[in-house]
């Protein structure tokens, strides 16, 4: 094993090319419920090429955004306090990714952050002290606020929107009059969010020009549209945005598998991480070719999800929900540089609509909505221990020490590693990747 984990493919190696492939493709498959699972299901006429055209556009426009943007750091900060292990990755990193393409395959839907990024927090020593609580606390966090913001928004509009969803054909609803100025204000807000955020302009310092360059594409790319029906363009807006902001929170679960450079500021504290701009272009295109297996397959397994609950195959109602679960994660983005779980976040904007739904349009029974809640409140549970087992279990049986799971939660003291566990872990030849 030792000797093939020091093979290398364009300056990968090669334990760690077969975990970015198997997290490239699995990662999405199974979060595919959150971003595209409602786009793919509302545009099952369209051809599968045409929505892998539109996904891939924005993966690349992300990861060229996130390069130099960010100084280099493709994985947009989620991996400050996750560096490159110093002995490499091993077979037992390669592991967790693969079986989250057999729990994809029968479509039980689990947080990839944590299935993944768990053995990589356990295993990382002082480096990666008090992490995985973090990442547990803030995806409990989000988890409820999604729930809260899904229940108080539907409770809202459930009673006619939903009830008008419903009843209605998408086709009935054309091209109304407020198209042109809807499309252009809300195409001009999402470049605003994707630039600065959730927060309120300042004027004072407002570079003008680029405000009019932005306000008139906005209208270009709304007279554009103006002939196609206004809810799939604005489903398309939806997804666009919610698909940009979940590739910034978990692209650090596929790029955790390459080398890179992680610098400390000894003054400030401040992290640096820095990906090759080779490593840029190898992983953007074996990720589209990756993601094009995904949309021929139009989801799979884990697609049924989505088709479970009220309405969403539905353009109008999948457009809401992307919005409400974009700007949620854009929330979340913006607090810290910790990674946490969309797939928590995005089971709890749903159980918090499906129960809305249920109470106050009565679409569906109380007792079979909250069912189907509980049962992905499970399914969320079982992957999280599935995670934490393996993280545990797959570093003890190649070293026969346990990693220091007190120590990854925050509760107990780094220790260093003495010297027989050192010799056990260590790939002879395979320089570290992170300072």
């Amino acid at each position: 094993m030792a000797d093939l984990g020091q093979l290398g493919i364009f300056g990968v190696p090669l334990f760690g090319l077969i975990g970015f492939m198997f997290a490239a493709y699995a990662i999405v498959a199974n979060d595919v419920i959150q971003t595209l699972g409602t786009f793919l299901a509302s545009n099952s006429k369209r051809h599968w090429v045409v929505l892998w055209a539109f996904a891939a556009g924005i993966i690349v426009a992300v990861m060229l955004y996130g390069y130099f943007g960010n100084d280099g750091d493709i994985a947009f900060g989620r991996l400050n306090r996750i560096p490159y292990p110093e002995t490499g990755i091993h077979w037992w990193h390669v592991l967790p990714p693969l079986v989250l393409l057999i729990l994809t395959r029968f479509g039980i839907p689990v947080s990839t952050t944590f299935l993944v990024l768990t053995i990589f927090t356990l295993t990382g020593g002082s480096a990666t002290a008090g992490v995985l609580g973090s990442m547990m606390i803030k995806s409990v966090i989000g988890y409820l606020v999604a729930f809260g913001a899904g229940m108080v928004l539907f409770i809202l509009i459930s009673r006619m929107f939903e009830t008008w969803v419903f009843n209605t054909d998408v086709e009935d609803h054309g091209t109304p009059n407020w198209h042109i100025p809807m499309v252009g204000g809300l195409t001009a807000l999402l470049v605003y969010l994707l630039v600065n955020g959730p927060v309120l302009p300042d004027l004072s310092q407002a570079n003008w020009v680029a405000t009019g360059i932005v306000i008139v594409a906005s209208a270009v790319v709304a007279l554009a549209t103006h002939r196609f029906n206004t809810w799939y363009v604005l489903q398309w807006l939806s997804t666009g945005f919610l698909w940009s902001q979940w590739l910034m929170q978990d692209l650090a679960n596929i790029f955790v598998y390459l080398p890179r450079e992680t610098v400390v500021d000894p003054v400030s504290g401040d992290v640096t991480v820095t990906f090759s701009i080779g490593l840029l272009i190898f992983s953007t295109l074996l990720m589209l070719g990756l993601h094009a297996l995904i949309f021929a397959a139009r989801g799979g397994e884990i697609q049924k999800i989505v088709l479970s609950k009220t309405n969403t195959v539905d353009v109008r109602a999948a457009t809401v929900v992307d919005f409400a679960f974009g700007i949620i994660l854009m929330y979340f983005k913006e607090i810290n540089d910790i990674p946490m779980s969309t797939t928590w976040v995005f089971l709890g904007l749903l159980a918090g609509r499906e129960l809305a739904i249920s109470v106050v349009a009565k679409l569906r029974g109380i007792k079979d909505a909250a069912l189907d809640v509980t049962t992905d409140i499970i399914r969320a549970l079982i992957g999280l221990v599935i995670s934490v087992v393996m993280a545990l279990g797959l570093p003890f049986l190649a070293t026969g020490h346990l990693p220091n799971i007190g120590e990854a939660l925050g509760f107990a003291q780094a220790e260093p590693a003495s010297a027989e566990q050192t010799e056990l872990v260590e790939l002879p030849g395979v320089e570290a990747a992170s300072r």
